[in-house]
């Protein structure tokens, strides 16, 4: 089975289709992004929902360091301090030396660090944000089989 996707050029911004491949943490993510600034976006996904429990996520790392930078685009879209809540402050990394030793080397000045973070979490709160706008629809189990970039048209196996 196959679904289609058509977005044309519209002259007023916020009605334009736009639509994002990938689901995972940056689709997701910028989602919330475009939603915020209007858009209509169609977000699809190769992979079943993650947010119900029995969809497994293969190939993935349990936690991910969430830096400045991450903190920063959750900020941007309402989400730092939520996250921050189930995150886990490392303040250094653990070196073991060949003769057993061991030292630590900060990741930053006194004071900063890093966050262990559930990747799955993450990702599950981003989807939940960004389905919370009317203007969004996510697709799962979609994988993109064609582009047609020049005329709009995407079309995916489902």
């Amino acid at each position: 089975m196959s679904a289609n996707f058509n977005c044309t050029k519209m002259t007023n911004e916020k009605n334009l289709k736009v639509a994002i491949i990938g689901g995972g943490l940056v689709g997701s993510l910028n989602t919330c992004f475009l939603a915020k600034r209007g858009f209509q976006i169609d977000t699809y996904e190769y992979r079943a929902d993650l947010r119900n429990a029995a969809t497994q996520v293969r190939g993935r790392s349990i936690n991910l360091a969430l830096s400045v930078r991450g903190l920063s685009a959750l900020e941007a879209v309402g989400l730092d301090k939520r996250i921050l809540q189930h995150a886990i402050p490392m303040h250094a990394r653990m070196i073991h030396d060949v003769d057993g030793k061991r030292h630590s080397i900060p990741y930053g000045n006194a004071g900063q660090c890093i966050y262990s973070v559930e990747r799955r979490y993450l990702n599950e709160i981003i989807l939940n944000e960004a389905e919370r706008n009317a203007n969004v629809n996510l697709h799962f189990e979609h994988k993109l089989v064609h582009a047609d970039l020049h005329k709009g048209n995407l079309t995916f196996k489902t």
